[in-house]
């Protein structure tokens, strides 16, 4: 018996060993539904809740075009209808569900940022403004980066 639980004990340990670079990539995990899994309800009408609010983007060079997801759900008790989303420059394009999303129901917001404008070696940020029916009715998302020079 003791014998076992060493043998066992020897096979758990050996492989575990030699991956110490195998990490989780963050940004995986929160850029997908499964971080909206467990939420809590609201009473009281349509609600988003985000994923994620804020954003940023790894060092990019000039002239990259950039995209990201903001997923959401509806954790409100009545359908919610997103009546206006809009970058706050021109160099923010936007794609956002146009039908109702009923309670429970998820979504995602794909964001895409032309960084040909952005001053090299500083850093940028860019706002998208979601309006809704939801009990929020107006949420700012955020997204920053830094323009390197293509080189």
């Amino acid at each position: 018996m003791k014998g076992l639980f060493l043998f066992f004990l020897i096979v758990v340990l050996s492989s575990c060993g030699g991956k110490d670079n195998q990490k989780i990539d963050s940004s995986i995990v929160v850029n997908n539904y499964s971080a909206l899994e467990n939420f809590n309800q609201k009473k009281g009408g349509p609600s988003i809740l985000f994923n994620e609010t804020e954003y940023e983007f790894p060092p990019v060079k000039q002239g990259t075009d950039l995209e990201h997801s903001f997923y959401f759900v509806n954790n409100g008790d009545a359908p919610l209808v997103l009546t206006n989303v809009k970058g706050s420059c021109g160099c923010t394009n936007v794609d956002y569900p146009e039908n109702p999303i009923n309670p429970g129901d998820k979504g995602f917001i794909k964001a895409e940022v032309n960084n040909s404008g952005k001053p090299i070696g500083k850093k940028f940020r860019v706002g998208i403004i979601v309006e809704s029916n939801g009990q929020d009715s107006k949420i700012r998302l955020t997204l920053r980066g830094l323009t390197t020079e293509d080189k």
